[in-house]
Formats: C-alpha cells, structure tokens, sequence
C-alpha cells in the first residue's frame, strides 16, 4: 500500500509555477519548525529550528521528541506539549518556556498543531517555536534607556551647580602657582588643577547622559568602524603582545545608525577588552547575522546584526553583572563608571541592544545587536 502523504491544506486556488516551495518558504522563517509524525519521532526541522536545538536535521530526523531534546526535565513541558496535541488532536499553545541549547537557557514560546494525510487521518503534529530572546533583551534595554534618562535630567542640573565652583577652584589654584617656588606646594597646586580637570571631564559625561546628541542615522559599514578601532587600539601602549582575531562576515549589510556614536560604543568596548587583558591574551571581533531574530514591526520583520567582543581577560564576577550597565558602577580602581552607560544609551538609541556574556573558559564577551539599514545597496564589509 502506498504510504499516506501529509498534507497543508488551503482553500486558495493551486500555487503558480513561480511561487516557491513550501520547502523554501519554511526556510525562510524566524520560527523553528519541527515536523513529528504520529510515534511522536521527529521527520524534518527547519533551519531555524536547527539553530534553535543545535541539532542538524539529519541528525534529528527518526528520533523521538524527548531525545533531541535531550531527555532534560527542563524541556519536559516541550515534550508533553508534543504528547498531548498528538493524544488529543487539538492545537495547543504554551506563550513561554524555557529552552536550553549550545550551553544557554533562552525563553521560548511553543505552539504545536495536528497534521492530516490525504485521508484525513492525523498524520502528527507541526510544533513552532519563537525566540523570546531578543525581544526581551530589547524590552529590557528600554526600561534601562528610560531610567538612565531620568537619572540625566538630575545628572544635568548637578552639572550645571558643579562646574561653575571648580572653575573657581582651578582658577584660584592656577594664580596660587604663579606666586610660588617651593618644587612641594607647585606639585600640590598641580595635582588640583589636575583633579579638577578629571571632574570637569565626568561632569561632561554626564551632560551627556541628559541630554544626548541627536543621531545623524544612514547606512553604516559596520566592519569599516571596527576596523577603525581596532587600528587606533593597536597603537595604544597597553596593547602589548595581545593577539587579534576578527570573524566577519562579508556578506552583512549595512547597519542603520550614527557612525561617529557607534565608533564610541566599540572604542570603549575594546579598549575596556585590552586594558583587562594587560597586555597579553587574544581579542576576538566577529560579526553576524542574527538569523533567528527577527522583531516584528509595523512595516514589516526588522533583522539584526551582532557585534561581539571576547577577550581572555579576567571577565565580570556574577554579583557585579547585572550593575554593569549602571552609571558609577565600574570594576576598574579609577573608572568613572559611565562609559558603559554611555555605550548602553547609545545602542537603546539605534533600537540596538548591549549585553554581557559570560565565557565557560573564562574572559568577558559583549554583544552589540544593531537594526539593519532597510538600504541594502550599502553592504557591511
């Protein structure tokens, strides 16, 4: 007997020769999908879904739902969504859960559906899977965006009440040193008008923080910035025998956004990367595109792009992670603590994220996710 075909069924009329495959159009999806047939053994997968399990779909094909998830109690709720559409044969639908793969947890929602031959005889079920995981890190870095925007309206008047007494000061310290010839008292009135120079400088960062720049938005070449930075960071005496490794990907496009604000995001990122290694270790920058993230707006799917910055450095102790974006947090004995909040503000403002990493081997790793430009003629390399 012939073996039954499972098919999608639609009321619309036949496709034309030039509309493309169902194989391709599953291709072309954010979601993961995973076919499962009626013993509840998986029978093809999506690129998507690939990426999402970290398993290829030759390899996933003949095995059973609770295997290529790994048999992990954290999956289970996966498993028994699966179990249940194929006992019950109505669509089911989880709006989170929790998927672990290639060593991270990522949030998921699930839907999973029945799936009919010819015949009409349930067939198995189609499950769908949607990475939570960027929209969330975006929803954060909102939250964090408005608060560093409340704390620079504060920040900005204080900058405003601070800086006319250390002109004073400095002033007064500069006229003080004209009359003087003990070698001690002109080294102490130096260290003052260089003190006061350091705060007029964070007074200014902070200024920055209230009232930011406004974005001069195009096509950005991203892989032109980077190569840039890591340029001018060579020549730094702090570089020392680090050794440089980029993985980019030529085929990205461009990024939309403020070349000369994003200089400043991976300047900062790099040079905090080689200070922490002192001069010594590897630097890794590669690029890519976030296939499997895709936002959903009102013109459409926006794509994104990430930058990632590695270094062997000593990394992030866990308890000082989540301050790490925080104004006035710093893990350096003379750090301000606002280049970080600074590189967070600008990539909120690109509607980009910035997040830390943690290494298994060791080190730090930060990831700027950028829009691309909607102008494809700009490519990134």
């Amino acid at each position: 007997m012939a073996a039954r075909r499972t098919v999608l069924r639609s009321a619309a009329r036949p496709p034309s020769p030039e509309a493309p495959s169902w194989t391709n159009v599953l291709a072309g999806l954010s979601e993961g999908i995973l076919l499962v047939d009626a013993a509840g053994r998986v029978r093809d997968m999506n690129p998507a879904a690939e990426s999402l399990t970290g398993v290829a779909a030759s390899q996933a094909a003949g095995r059973r739902i609770e295997d290529l998830f790994g048999g992990e109690p954290m999956h289970a709720w996966l498993t028994e969504l699966v179990t249940t559409t194929l006992s019950e044969g109505l669509a089911r639908r989880r709006s989170e859960g929790a998927l672990r793969t290639r060593g991270a947890t990522i949030p998921v929602s699930a839907a999973c559906a029945p799936t009919y031959d010819d015949d009409g005889q349930k067939a198995g079920v189609v499950l769908v899977l949607h990475d939570l995981g960027l929209e969330r890190t975006l929803d954060e870095t909102a939250r964090r965006a408005d608060r560093l925007a409340a704390l620079g309206t504060v920040a900005q008047g204080l900058a405003h009440e601070i800086r006319n007494p250390l002109g004073g000061i400095k002033g007064a310290a500069q006229l003080l040193r004209a009359g003087l010839t003990d070698p001690e008292q002109i080294r102490c009135t130096d260290i003052i008008v260089r003190e006061v120079e350091r705060l007029d400088g964070l007074v200014e960062q902070l200024r920055g923080l209230g009232t930011p720049p406004r974005l001069q938005v195009g096509p950005v070449n991203i892989h032109r910035i980077l190569n840039d930075v890591l340029a001018l960071q060579r020549q730094a005496p702090e570089w020392g025998d680090i050794v440089l490794r980029t993985e980019f990907d030529p085929s990205l496009p461009a990024v939309a956004g403020d070349a000369a604000q994003l200089t400043q995001v991976f300047l900062n990122l790099v040079k905090n990367a080689v200070e922490s290694m002192r001069g010594r270790g590897q630097l890794l920058v590669s690029t890519r595109i976030e296939a499997r993230f895709h936002v959903r707006r009102r013109s459409g799917r926006q794509q994104y792009l990430s930058v990632l910055v590695t270094d062997d450095g000593p990394g992030v102790p866990e308890r000082d992670r989540e301050q790490l974006f925080s104004p006035f947090f710093s893990t350096k004995t003379r750090g301000t603590g606002l280049g970080l909040a600074v590189c967070h503000r600008i990539a909120s403002e690109h509607g980009g994220t910035i997040a830390y990493e943690p290494r298994a081997g060791g080190g730090a790793a930060f990831r700027v996710t950028l829009p691309v430009s909607e102008d494809h003629d700009h490519p990134g390399a």
